[in-house]
């Protein structure tokens, strides 16, 4: 599984408080041992495919021919909206 995270997840991160832009390393390096880690929630939904960076935090990619493409982070109440 190959994870790419481009320009507008970069630009997102940047925006987002220092405690959880700390988070985001360590949950995609946890992501890239284990997906399947129960804190991670790593899932589809719709077309989308999400990760939890924390309680109030999550991250979605589109899935590309076996590759993520990590394209947003933010809170929580964003990502429900961009998942409708």
């Amino acid at each position: 599984m190959r994870h790419i995270l481009n320009e507008d997840f970069w630009s997102s991160l940047e925006k987002l408080p220092q405690d959880i832009q700390k988070r985001v390393p360590q949950k995609f390096e946890l992501l890239r041992r284990n997906p399947r880690h129960p804190s991670l929630n790593f899932k589809r939904v719709r077309a989308h495919w999400t990760i939890r960076i924390s309680r109030g935090y999550r991250a979605i990619a589109v899935r590309d021919a076996g590759t993520f493409v990590w394209n947003w982070v933010g809170k929580h109440d964003e990502y429900m909206k961009r998942i409708q």
